[in-house]
Order: C-alpha cells, then structure tokens, then sequence
C-alpha cells in the first residue's frame, strides 16, 4: 500500500482553526495549533478545564452548525459523534477547507503527522493512517537518534545564513558553503561543546568571526 499523503508544512499564524469538540483529545489537538501561531476556535457543549483555561481560544458553547466553519482555514473534529463529525467533514469539503478527523482517515483531507522537534527542526512521521501505533514507535526512536547539537547547528546556520547570502557570488557558490560546513568537523564541535573549534570552522568558512556566545551550549 503507497501512501499518497502529500507531506506540506502550512504557516498557521494569525489563521482561523476550528477545533469541534471540547474533550481531552481536542486539547491535544489545540495545543500545537496555538504554538503554531493560529487563531483557535473551539465549538463544544462542554470543554475541559485545560480548554476553559487557556488563552486565546474563543470558545462557543452549544452544538455544531455549519457557519461554525465561516472563515476557517482547517478544521479539527474531535467528537465522539460520528453524526457531527460526518457532518464537519462534509461541510469542510464543499468549503474547501482542510479537515481532520480524528481516526478516521475516510473523512479527512488531511492527517497529522507524528512529530520529531528539537528547536527549529521539526521531523514530520506518517504511515499513512495505516499505524498511528507505528508512528509513535517511529518518533520515539528518531527522537532518541536526534540529538539536541541538531538544533544548535541549525540555530547557527539560521544565524550566518544572511552572511553567507549577502556575500559575493551566486547561488552556486553561496550553496557550497552551506555544504561545507555542514560537512566539516562543526557537529562534532558542537558535540564536544568546543566553542573554540566551532568559531574558527566558521571563520575559515566565512572570512569573519562568529561570536557562538548566545547559541553555544
């Protein structure tokens, strides 16, 4: 069996979610669409206490309707209704709005991924809808390969990416540059908390120094 999911990561921020249902699934569900930046709805005749609490959810207390939807740029239900959660997917597809539904691949036009983070980078893991078990496995395991100097690294590269951007050359030379140092011996500086080593990589590399004081561990 393929998996015919195409994998996308969507800027979320300032964006309408709406999220029906009010259990502890929907707060799972909320949690990284609020740290994604997006403005969260939540449609719901009751909600937990994590929900009632949170910042910067509207929350509307009664049963699902259709202009539930208005606005909305995806939409997450998590009810234990299949009667509500049919009807969300539906009206979601004739909007044309991006829909999950929570363990029921059939009637979603998108699912969510397992997720691998450590600072700036994010892994995103899918089986498809096949083995969400799987998944977990998968994240678990990639988790524990991943280590924290992955996210340091990436932090310093965001940093001297503009250097190294408005430096002579075109995109070629500007590429290869990037490439040698993630090539070089700065992972293993990195490793070896070697602030030393990891500044004078990026000088031979760069022709400038770089001061690692605020991303170093």
């Amino acid at each position: 069996m393929d998996n015919h999911y195409y994998p996308i990561f969507i800027d979320l921020r300032d964006r309408l979610a709406v999220v029906v249902g009010g259990g502890m699934v929907a707060s799972r569900k909320i949690e990284p669409l609020l740290k994604a930046g997006a403005r969260v709805k939540v449609v719901a005749t009751e909600v937990v206490d994590k929900i009632a609490q949170s910042d910067g959810i509207e929350i509307i207390r009664r049963d699902y309707e259709p202009q539930d939807l208005d606005g909305a740029f995806l939409v997450i239900a998590a009810t234990d209704d299949d009667k509500t959660n049919l009807a969300v997917s539906r009206d979601a597809d004739s909007r044309r709005i991006f829909c999950n539904v929570v363990d029921q691949p059939r009637l979603c036009s998108f699912i969510v991924p397992s997720i691998v983070e450590k600072g700036p980078i994010k892994i995103a893991i899918s089986t498809g809808g096949v083995s969400p078990a799987l998944s977990k496995k998968m994240r678990l395991e990639i988790d524990k390969l991943l280590g924290d100097e992955f996210a340091v690294l990436a932090l310093i590269m965001g940093r001297i990416r503009p250097i190294v951007l408005s430096g002579e050359g075109g995109h070629d030379s500007h590429k290869r540059i990037f490439e040698v140092l993630i090539d070089s011996e700065l992972l293993d500086a990195i490793r070896e908390h070697n602030r030393e080593l990891a500044e004078r990589i990026l000088l031979e590399a760069l022709g400038q120094h770089i001061d690692l004081g605020e991303v170093f561990p």
